[in-house]
């Protein structure tokens, strides 16, 4: 599979970008940044205030979308994630995405960095200390393959993050096989209605299927439990 993962899902990059207010009870954050990538070279324009104190040494600038992520958000990053039913604890780095000039066709111009062999978050979507859409995506064929099994979910089953402030537990609604190679607009339309940010908390786990020929993707959707 190329770098450039699950490509086809960027056509409306748009379709990420997610507020970032913190939540109920939780010290103050700083507002998320806008990331734009130009010709396959990460260029960040941010909203960032300054310091609180004036006297606060100012942080040096990001070296990456990933670096960016680090200085904003901190600890309320998703550090793991644990799939019991798969026996999958991995973890989870914040990831940008490419932009290909060069690229003949519409659905090729942009994909998600590649995670490797961790699972990547998507640094334009939800966080699990508030509400939207929180989304992360994995290999299912290549360095380590971390989520070959995702497709084996059931209903029911948990998924549990963790973050510098704590753990979150996720039950999955619903696991969905959808085609994407060879599709048609409306079935790629329907893929990133999947990614679009939400009203309430959500948690989008992708990857691709099967590992012979990454014609599809799995997405499953899981709901949030209630924290004691």
């Amino acid at each position: 599979m190329p770098r450039r993962f699950c490509s086809h899902i960027i056509i409306l990059l748009t379709v990420f970008l997610a507020g970032c207010a913190a939540a109920a009870g939780s010290p103050p954050v700083l507002p998320a940044p806008q990331v734009w990538v130009i010709s396959g070279a990460a260029v960040t324009a941010s909203t960032i205030p300054p310091p609180p104190q004036a006297t606060a040494t100012a942080l040096p600038p990001p070296s990456s979308p990933a670096d960016l992520a680090f200085q904003v958000y901190g600890d309320r990053l998703i550090q793991h994630i644990g799939i019991p039913a798969l026996g999958i604890y991995s973890p989870v780095v914040p990831v940008g995405w490419q932009v290909d000039t060069t690229s003949a066709t519409v659905a090729d111009i942009a994909g998600w960095d590649s995670p490797g062999a961790a699972v990547g978050w998507v640094l334009t979507s939800a966080l699990p200390d508030q509400p939207g859409n929180i989304i992360l995506y994995g290999h299912n064929n290549m360095y380590g393959a971390v989520f070959k099994d995702l497709w084996a979910l059931k209903t029911g089953d948990a998924i549990l993050l963790e973050t510098g402030l704590g753990a979150w537990e996720y039950h999955v609604s619903r696991v969905d096989l959808l085609p994407i190679k060879g599709s048609g607009f409306d079935e790629l339309a329907a893929y990133q209605g999947y990614l679009q940010s939400t009203g309430s908390p959500r948690l989008t786990v992708i990857s691709c299927w099967p590992p012979e020929s990454n014609t599809h993707r799995v997405v499953v959707i899981a709901e949030p439990i209630p924290m004691p």
